[in-house]
């Protein structure tokens, strides 16, 4: 019975891999995420801003996002090609979302459950 609990737990761990929002701004500047599963030792996800010389070598400020395999929150990094400043990280599946958007939608789904405790 115990050979069987540990095969069970050996072949329901393996294979896993961390899944990010993956984003290269293009010429314009528009970053356009989608999800990617990240290759074998990549087990962070990283979001930031960064710089890309685009329309002739203007600078623009973009957000990038990505897969990493080492990431230091606050610091510099290269992100999918491009130089990242104040780069945050994370390590759970698709937890580098556009700006915020599970925030937004997690208070939007319990503001009615607060208010029904608030006035019960």
């Amino acid at each position: 019975m115990r050979v069987s609990a540990v095969l069970l737990f050996v072949f329901l761990t393996g294979g896993y891999s961390l899944k990010c929002y993956s984003c290269n701004p293009d010429s314009e500047g528009v970053c356009d995420a989608k999800e990617k599963t990240c290759s074998a030792g990549e087990s962070k996800c990283g979001h930031g801003t960064g710089e890309i010389c685009a329309n002739g070598c203007t600078k623009m400020t973009v957000k990038v996002k990505g897969c990493s395999s080492q990431c230091e929150p606050g610091t510099q990094m290269n992100l999918n090609g491009v130089t990242v400043s104040s780069v945050q990280c994370c390590d759970t599946d698709l937890c580098n979302a556009a700006d915020g958007m599970y925030k937004g939608s997690f208070l939007l789904l319990f503001s009615p459950l607060l208010f029904y405790f608030m006035f019960q």
